[in-house]
C-alpha cells in the first residue's frame, strides 16, 4: 500500500518526506527513490508530493512523483505558490533590471509574488513602491528595524496555507525581514534550526529546506535568490518573454502585428501605452534589455 508525503529537504538522495496524513503520530519519514527516475532524468524535489512504499525499517521507497505546478533548479524546488522578494530602499540601491529578472521568473513559472521593500528608514521608496504597484505586483514597505505590527500581519496572512521562499539580493536585509515577521522560526524546529542559517552573514548551503509554519504553511530556507535568476531567465522563450511581464503583455494584444517585438514598432499597443507613460519606462527598459539577450543567445546556439 502507498502512502503520500510531501518532500521537505533532500541531502545526498536522502529525502525527508512529511505525511499527507495529519492523523499520524510520525509525520516524519526518511525515503530513497526508485532508480528510474535517475534513468529518466528526473530528480525528487522539496515541495513535491510523493507517493512511498513503507519499508520494514520504516523507512519509505518512493515510487511516484505527483503533478508539479511549477519546479526551479536552483534553488531545487517544486509546487512554489509564493515568492517574498526583498528589496532594500537604499544600502544598496535598488537594481532595477535584476529586480526585474526575478519577477519574470516567477511570472513564467506561474509563482505568486509579494515585493517587500526594506529599509525604507534609510530612503524615500514611494516612487519604487509606485512603480510596482502601477505594474500589478502586491508591494509592502517595510522597516525591519522597526517593524509595522500591522505590515507583518499583512505578510503572515499573505503565506498562510502556502509554500514560500523569500528572496532577495546581498544586503538587502532578507534575513532581518525574516526575524522581523516569523520570529517563531529563530526557534529549532523538528527539521532543524534556520537561525542558526541565517544569521551566519554569508550563506553559502545550498539545498533547500521547507520550514513548516503551520498547517499546510512552508516557508523555504535557500541559498539566495540571485542564482535562481542567473540559472532561470535564460530558459524563457524569447517569444514568450511578453507573457512573464503582465503589465507589458495585457497591452501587447492590441498590437498591428502578430510576431511584434514590442519595441518600436509602429502600432504597437506597448509602445504606445509606453509613450502615454501607461506603462513604466524602467520596466520596459528591463523588457528591452532581456529580449536584446535571449535573442543574442538564441542565435549563438
Amino acid at each position: 500500500m502507498t502512502e503520500k508525503a510531501r518532500i521537505i529537504k533532500g541531502v545526498g538522495g536522502l529525502y525527508t518526506a512529511e505525511l499527507c496524513d495529519k492523523n499520524c503520530d510520525d509525520r516524519y519519514v526518511s525515503c530513497r527513490a526508485k532508480g528510474a527516475f535517475r534513468r529518466d532524468g528526473i530528480k525528487p524535489l522539496p515541495g513535491d508530493i510523493i507517493e512511498f512504499e513503507r519499508q520494514k525499517d520504516g523507512s519509505g521507497f518512493i515510487t511516484e512523483i505527483c503533478p508539479r505546478k511549477n519546479s526551479l533548479i536552483r534553488p531545487a524546488s517544486a509546487n512554489i505558490d509564493l515568492i517574498l522578494f526583498v528589496i532594500a530602499a537604499a544600502k544598496p540601491d535598488p537594481d532595477l533590471f535584476l529586480i526585474d529578472k526575478m519577477l519574470a521568473v516567477a511570472c513564467h513559472n506561474d509563482i505568486d509574488v509579494l515585493m517587500i521593500v526594506n529599509k525604507t528608514d534609510l530612503a524615500d521608496a514611494a516612487e519604487l513602491c509606485d512603480t510596482y504597484r502601477a505594474s500589478g505586483f502586491d508591494v509592502v514597505d517595510f522597516c525591519a528595524s522597526n517593524p509595522d505590527k500591522e505590515t507583518i500581519e499583512y505578510i503572515r496572512n499573505a503565506v498562510c496555507g502556502k509554500i514560500c521562499f523569500f528572496a532577495g539580493a546581498s544586503g538587502v536585509g532578507k534575513s532581518s525581514t525574516i526575524n522581523a515577521v516569523f520570529p517563531e522560526l529563530g526557534k529549532e524546529l523538528e527539521t532543524g534550526t534556520l537561525s542558526e542559517k541565517i544569521e551566519r552573514g554569508k550563506h553559502t548551503t545550498r539545498k533547500t529546506e521547507l520550514f513548516r509554519l503551520s498547517e499546510d504553511t512552508y516557508i523555504a530556507d535557500t541559498p539566495g535568490f540571485s542564482m535562481l535568476e542567473i540559472a532561470q531567465y535564460n530558459m524563457i522563450p524569447k517569444d514568450s518573454l511578453v507573457n512573464a511581464f503582465p503589465d507589458i503583455e495585457k497591452f501587447s494584444l492590441s498590437c498591428r502585428y502578430t510576431d511584434c517585438s514590442h519595441l518600436c514598432e509602429d502600432g504597437c499597443g506597448v509602445v504606445t501605452a509606453l509613450s502615454d507613460g501607461t506603462i513604466k519606462k524602467s520596466r520596459h527598459e528591463s523588457y528591452r534589455l532581456l529580449f536584446e539577450e535571449l535573442k543574442n543567445k538564441n542565435e549563438w546556439d
